[in-house]
């Protein structure tokens, strides 16, 4: 076949139009600073791009279910110090007149003691984290615990807080679990049996009545009621050092997940530079060979 002059000019016009679409896409990646601009790009990349990015999306809220996790047990961990040290004073007050007294002064001045000491109790039932009531279950729009029987209106609700795939944690305690346990549960209730609101109560009574006996019995379930709030402490201390393990954990997969991503989609500007010399001489040779082989300009062909 006899090459001709239009077959030539083609040619040429066809090298120069691949080196020109070779400078574009050199300039449109440094512009961008991204490797695929469009999935048609890198099909196979593309998915594994928009795979990575679904995946950081999901620690982003893991992250953020943590922290919400992390500052609910810190204000229930704050509440539970303060019911602790109450129950601690409440016992060394018992202790007092753990055989009665003669001294009716002396009673009244326990009962109210007593007193302030419940009231305390029930207050700190009723911390608050913004406008949720803490140890109210599901229902903690209103205040979960009063002064008086059956001491406790919410529920036995569960909240429970995704902090990895496939991983949850129950970030609140139900009121009724801590103040006001059913020592007849079956199964027991989780921390222990003890209706420490209505101890108090029966203490109040027994003590106004110098009753020994009611002193006594008062005195064993407020004992075992220190034992559940310690448990219940005990178990937040648990979740706090579970969610910092966890937040750790999603941080380390996040920063392997982005790196992954940086490697497949951040371009390399070092890379890129030497490229565009390459093309750009390129692009020049093939401009120079063309006008010296065809011995025309470009207009000749438009």
């Amino acid at each position: 076949m006899r090459v001709t002059a239009n077959i030539t000019s083609d040619n040429s016009l066809y090298n120069i139009q691949q080196g020109r679409a070779r400078l574009d896409k050199i300039s449109e990646l440094t512009s961008s600073g991204n490797n695929i601009n469009r999935p048609s790009d890198d099909p196979i990349n593309t998915r594994m791009l928009l795979d990575v990015g679904d995946k950081v999306k999901a620690i982003e809220q893991y992250n953020s279910n943590i922290s919400k996790a992390t500052i609910w047990q810190n204000m229930t961990n704050t509440a539970l110090t303060g019911m602790s040290d109450t129950m601690r004073i409440t016992k060394q007050i018992i202790y007092s007149v753990s055989s009665g007294s003669s001294d009716p002064t002396i009673l009244q001045n326990v009962v109210s003691q007593l007193q302030v000491l419940k009231q305390q109790m029930v207050d700190m039932g009723n911390t608050q984290l913004g406008d949720q009531f803490l140890f109210g279950g599901a229902n903690n729009a209103t205040k979960p615990f009063s002064g008086t029987a059956p001491y406790y209106s919410g529920d036995e609700t569960a909240l429970n807080v995704e902090i990895t795939n496939g991983s949850s944690l129950q970030m609140n305690i139900p009121g009724n679990y801590l103040l006001t346990a059913d020592p007849t549960a079956i199964p027991p209730q989780p921390y222990g049996g003890a209706n420490i609101l209505k101890a108090f109560d029966d203490l109040i009574l027994a003590v106004q009545n110098n009753d020994v006996a009611g002193i006594q019995a008062g005195t064993k379930v407020i004992e075992a009621g220190v034992k559940q709030i310690n448990n219940a402490v005990s178990a937040v201390s648990s979740n706090l050092t579970r969610l910092d393990s966890m937040s750790k954990l999603n941080q380390n997969n996040n920063n392997t997940l982005q790196n992954i991503y940086s490697g497949v989609q951040n371009v390399d500007y070092a890379k890129m530079a030497v490229e565009m010399s390459q093309q750009q001489t390129a692009f020049s040779a093939s401009l120079s060979a063309t006008a010296k082989i065809s011995q025309l300009s470009l207009l000749d062909y438009l």
